[in-house]
């Protein structure tokens, strides 16, 4: 992981640790609720990520449920493990807003970790859809991350930091108990 995704100013005392693919998890609790929400970013747009979280989750951000996840990856595989090892409610992947993708091809190739692990990624993946509409996109464009989440199942919004809030506000919106409601 580049030495400059470290040091991220995150909100409030979260469990922070690194996989075997040397991916960067910052793990956050929001209100009590059974709901974990994936936020996905590359290295390059983690800084950004990560203040428009801390800024979203001191205001409006305090009505999400459940627990708040950013993960901050290099290759796809990390993404892939972390979708398959827990339920997400929703996933949000940090990059140009769009409202769908076409079905990208994953170059193979062979990655080797920080940890020193030798794997192998690529294949295809399918195609994918904005699971709630952000105002004023329409674009459709490729998201190979995206497309991961859509081949796992789990509901994806691509947008830019900023519209972090609002995306996930719309993935919460769509589930039982995934906002509180306050006064």
């Amino acid at each position: 992981m580049p030495s400059d995704v470290s040091p991220l100013c995150l909100p409030s005392s979260p469990q922070l640790w690194t996989d075997v693919y040397g991916a960067l998890h910052a793990r956050y609790a929001a209100r009590t609720g059974v709901h974990t929400w994936l936020v996905t970013a590359a290295p390059d747009t983690a800084w950004a990520a990560a203040e428009a979280l801390t800024l979203w989750r001191a205001g409006e951000g305090q009505r999400l449920k459940g627990w708040l996840e950013l993960l901050v990856h290099d290759t796809l595989l990390p993404l892939e493990q972390t979708l398959r090892g827990q339920r997400f409610g929703g996933v949000v992947v940090v990059g140009e807003a769009l409202a769908g993708g076409p079905a990208p091809q994953w170059p193979e190739r062979t990655v080797t970790a920080l940890s020193g692990l030798r794997y192998r990624e690529g294949g295809s993946l399918p195609a994918w859809r904005a699971a709630t509409p952000l105002g004023g996109v329409i674009r459709q464009g490729e998201s190979a991350a995206a497309s991961i989440c859509a081949a796992q199942g789990v509901p994806v919004v691509v947008c830019e930091p900023p519209r972090l809030g609002e995306a996930l506000l719309g993935l919460a919106g769509q589930v039982p108990q995934g906002l509180a409601l306050l006064p």
